[in-house]
């Protein structure tokens, strides 16, 4: 074998040679301090330069990537504190809204805040941050600024279930508020409140507002519930049923009240 690699060297010695010597010369010129020597070398510098030029395109790349991370992580904070700073806009106008009708009102209430919605099997409900330790008792009235939402049905020490107009047990005793005509709404599957046995004499126009009549022990009168959409006729001939758009979308729903008394009666 190291007669093979002899042999090699032998007969190419002549270019190992001139390779050692063109190795030796750029060593010489390298540590060579003579001012022509210094541009030669810079010559020299910039032929060979191209051979950096794919670190420096990766060094760079990389760069450019680790940037633009950072500015997606900036972005984000920046949607997520948008957000924030919106939700907290809202909420500062609903508590505004709130605010004033607590010193509108003549009722006197307890403000909640809706933590779930629709968490009963049993019913249509909502369940609100209030209960007992508030005051807060069974078949209490639990209204928004813009209308009835349902009564109280569960209390607990700190929390409350309440039954929502939408549930298919849900009756309320309301009053047309231009024709001055009485009847019982009820939720219908179909997605739409309705007052049946109306008396065809009655002449109800869609748009008319629709409140609660005050003959009840749990609703005060003339609070909202929705407005007229149509009337149908009723099976029976002398009758009609009245279609009513609620005034509150329940999903929209994230304060509420509930009524503790009436200055007129109590509960």
């Amino acid at each position: 074998m190291w007669e093979k690699f002899l042999s090699l060297i032998v007969s190419f010695y002549e270019y190992i040679l001139f390779l050692i010597l063109i190795g030796i010369s750029f060593v010489i010129l390298l540590l060579n301090e003579n001012p022509q020597v210094r541009s030669l070398q810079g010559d020299v510098s910039n032929i060979f330069s191209f051979v950096n030029l794919p670190k420096i395109w990766i060094n760079d790349l990389s760069n450019v990537v680790e940037e633009n991370t950072k500015l997606k992580e900036e972005n984000l904070q920046l949607t997520l504190l948008n957000i924030q700073m919106k939700e907290a806009w809202l909420e500062n106008q609903r508590l505004r809204n709130d605010l004033g009708f607590m010193d509108s009102t003549r009722l006197v209430v307890v403000p909640a805040k809706v933590l779930n919605l629709g968490i009963s099997p049993i019913c249509n409900s909502i369940l609100i941050n209030i209960g007992k330790m508030q005051g807060i008792r069974s078949n209490m009235a639990v209204i928004s600024t813009k209308g009835v939402v349902g009564k109280t049905v569960s209390v607990g020490k700190e929390t409350t279930l309440a039954q929502i107009f939408m549930d298919v047990n849900f009756r309320i005793s309301v009053r047309f508020q231009d024709s001055r005509v009485f009847g019982i709404m009820q939720w219908n599957p179909n997605g739409y409140a309705e007052v049946r046995e109306v008396p065809k004499t009655v002449n109800i126009i869609p748009g008319e507002k629709v409140v609660t009549s005050g003959y009840s022990q749990i609703y005060p009168p003339n609070i909202c519930l929705g407005e007229v959409l149509e009337t149908r006729p009723s099976d029976n001939a002398l009758f009609q049923t009245v279609l009513i758009k609620p005034s509150i979308n329940i999903n929209e729903i994230e304060e509420v009240f509930v009524i503790l008394s009436d200055t007129c009666y109590e509960n």
